[in-house]
Formats: structure tokens, sequence, C-alpha cells
């Protein structure tokens, strides 16, 4: 009798033991979500560039070379931040993707006047900004 027992103990043992790991691996992967990714070399050199870009975007020259080269790298840094993964950055970087997109079909439709080009420009480099110190803020 008493070595039936200990066979049904075990037996309960190792479910509450399979269930509490279940429980705790899949704790640990939603908590995955909410702990930033790390400092990353080269997302803090393009998020650099993409901020300089921003700066000293000129609205009174020629915007196509200057909006093409943007979104180039607006696009590398997307595409790295999903690829990597950094979660945290791939969520941020959809607003800055959209605004360069944007600048950049209006530049394809015909002139661009001065204000909306200098408006688009704040926006960009805002957005930069707040990028930038949440990929050079890590650690």
């Amino acid at each position: 009798m008493v070595g039936q027992y200990e066979g049904w103990q075990g037996k309960e043992m190792k479910r509450l033991l399979s269930l509490c790991a279940l429980v705790a691996l899949t704790g640990c992967a939603s908590i995955m979500e909410y702990i930033p990714s790390g400092w990353d070399a080269n997302q803090a050199r393009v998020i650099t560039d993409i901020q300089q870009q921003a700066r000293h975007m000129d609205c009174k020259a020629e915007l196509k070379p200057q909006v093409d080269k943007l979104a180039r790298d607006v696009e590398w840094f997307d595409i790295y931040a999903e690829t990597k993964p950094t979660r945290d950055i791939a969520r941020l970087t959809g607003t800055i993707t959209d605004t360069v997109r944007e600048l950049q079909d209006r530049v394809v439709k015909g002139p661009v006047s001065l204000m909306y080009c200098d408006l688009k420009k704040k926006i960009i480099q805002q957005q930069a900004d707040i990028l930038a110190r949440s990929v050079q803020g890590r650690f």
C-alpha cells in the first residue's frame, strides 16, 4: 500500500513540476516583450546618419536625391530592427518610415512648397531624435 501511494505521489509531483515549468516558460516569453534590447552599434550609426540627413536637408535644393537617400537609410533601419530582432525599436520605426514615405511620394508628384518641406523636415528631425534617444540610451 505504501509503494502505491509513493508512486501516486511521484506522478502528481511530476505533473505539478511540468505545470510549473510550462507557466514559467510562458511567463518568461511574455516578460521578454517588456525588456529593452541591448546596445547595437549598427543601429546607433544609422540613426545618427538619419538625424544628420534630416538636419542638413535643404528644402531649396533638389529634394529627390536627398529624400531618396533618407528613405533608403530609414528602410535599412526598419528592416534591421525587424530582423535582428529588436522589437522595442521596431515598434518605433513605423512613424518615421511613414513620414519619409509621405514626403517621398509628394516629391515624386511634383513641386513641393518650401513650407511643406520645412514642416516635414522638422517632423522627421523630431522623430529621428526620439528614435536616437531610444537607440543610444540602451546599454
